[in-house]
């Protein structure tokens, strides 16, 4: 049957308003824009650079080619689509699809004469085939039914086997469409892992990580060792007891209900943290030293790994080194000297220097008002000249864990190392690019999850003068 436009507008308000999409603003603002799109007809504002600028707010020069934001969102769409579907829209009788290959949404019913019934079985409605009265829509008595509905029978004695023909033949196509998809699909998967397409061939690759694939040695990553406090326990020695803070009862019951507590407080009058001194790193830092390991590895080398509470002086003077975190969780990211452009505030934010037309002075984090989530983090990618000036030092590290995993996923993932690279090709001209520089990211955050990471403005630094 044909959906009408409130149907469709309905159906869409459900979707955005479920838990599944829940602090997903910019998934319910794309979803949002390519309903309304389709529904008043314009379709053709149905691309991806018309996305891109709309929605995910990019400028002007946006290229497809090197910044997959919307192809990336897409996927996510669809995956939280299907998620809801299969849970609490699983009795929804109007499915919204968002088949790959393009972006125009689909509006499908699986149980069309459900909608049928929603929209015209209302009591007296001439379309419900009877009257005020309980006559027929025709003028004749209504013959004796269930539930209402006037006995069709006979009819469906006269066609049923042409229903189950009919309905047969549809299933048959719709096999044979799914195993031509399934077929051409892995055939561009195939495809595409013979191509060899390795983010180790491009020119991209080399302008950001040539200093650290070229030198022979390992590079040093140094992870970041945040305080992080726990409950005192019995078996803690009598030193650590007098290093203990005191809780009051309400900050007890607020802790214990955190799913990190739970198990280290067994209960007591006199609840109390110690800090956990080189015991932890960021969840952000964790996931930068998987993406930085599997890059290391594509290029055929390894790492050397040490917490910054364990780096020496010498460990940055004589090889290459990565620190993941910032000034608040990373030791060496702290002690080293700076004099770059952008730099961490004891303020939880970045200063800008020297502004540029069109940049802020200061970049705040921003949270969501209701839950005090993350929304919104800033990253700085660094790469200077240690102290001998001999090696280079990149710093990853982002206001908070998440702009750090989204720093370590700039610099490790194919499309966005094209932007990064390019960008670096662009600002050195005729020359090489600059070994040295620094990027800030915007990086929007939901769930504690970097989505959408965007480069705001890059800056080359001078090289060590001899």
């Amino acid at each position: 049957m044909e959906l009408g436009k409130e149907q469709k507008l309905e159906q869409l308000e459900k979707v955005l308003q479920s838990r599944t999409l829940q602090n997903s603003e910019s998934l319910k603002a794309f979803l949002r824009f390519v309903v309304e799109k389709t529904i008043a007809d314009r379709d053709a504002l149905l691309k991806e650079y018309t996305i891109a600028t709309e929605v995910f707010g990019r400028n002007s020069d946006y290229d497809p080619r090197i910044d997959s934001v919307v192809r990336v969102q897409a996927g996510r769409l669809r995956t939280k689509l299907q998620e809801y579907y299969t849970t609490e829209g699983k009795s929804d009788q109007i499915i919204i699809d968002l088949p790959k290959g393009h972006y125009h949404p689909v509006f499908n019913c699986p149980h069309p004469e459900s909608v049928q019934e929603i929209s015209t079985n209302a009591p007296g409605s001439p379309a419900n085939g009877h009257d005020a009265n309980g006559q027929a829509a025709n003028g004749h008595e209504a013959t004796a039914t269930t539930g209402g509905h006037v006995s069709v029978e006979g009819s469906f004695a006269r066609g049923g086997k042409r229903a189950v023909v009919i309905g047969l033949s549809a299933l048959v196509v719709v096999l044979g469409v799914a195993l031509l998809a399934l077929y051409f699909s892995n055939r561009e998967l195939r495809r595409q892992a013979a191509s060899g397409d390795s983010i180790l061939n491009i020119e991209d690759f080399k302008a950001v990580w040539s200093p650290f694939v070229d030198d022979p040695a390992a590079p040093l990553l140094v992870l970041s060792n945040p305080t992080v406090y726990r409950f005192l326990n019995e078996a803690d020695p009598a030193s650590l007891q007098q290093r203990a803070i005191q809780l009051a009862p309400e900050q007890t019951r607020s802790l214990a209900a955190a799913p990190e507590f739970k198990g280290q407080w067994t209960g007591g009058d006199s609840p109390r943290l110690i800090p956990s001194l080189g015991m932890y790193t960021g969840m952000g830092e964790a996931f930068g030293l998987y993406r930085l390991t599997d890059l290391f590895r594509t290029a055929d080398k390894t790492i050397q790994l040490k917490q910054s509470r364990h780096v020496s002086a010498a460990d940055l003077k004589y090889r290459n080194v990565i620190l993941l975190g910032s000034i608040y969780v990373n030791e060496w990211t702290r002690r080293l000297p700076s004099v770059e452009n952008f730099n961490y505030t004891f303020a939880a934010t970045i200063e800008n220097r020297n502004p540029l037309p069109g940049e802020e002075r200061e970049y705040k984090p921003q949270f969501n008002e209701q839950t005090g989530e993350l929304a919104i983090d800033y990253a700085l990618i660094t790469v200077k000249p240690n102290v001998s000036g001999e090696h280079a030092v990149m710093t990853l590290a982002g206001v908070f864990s998440e702009g750090t995993e989204a720093a370590a996923e700039f610099v490790t993932t194919r499309n966005h190392l094209a932007v990064l690279g390019h960008r670096l090709r662009q600002l050195g001209g005729q020359n090489a690019p600059p070994k040295y520089y620094q990027a800030l990211l915007k990086v929007e955050v939901e769930n504690g999850t970097p989505t959408t990471i965007t480069l705001i403005t890059l800056r080359a630094l001078p090289a060590p003068s001899n």
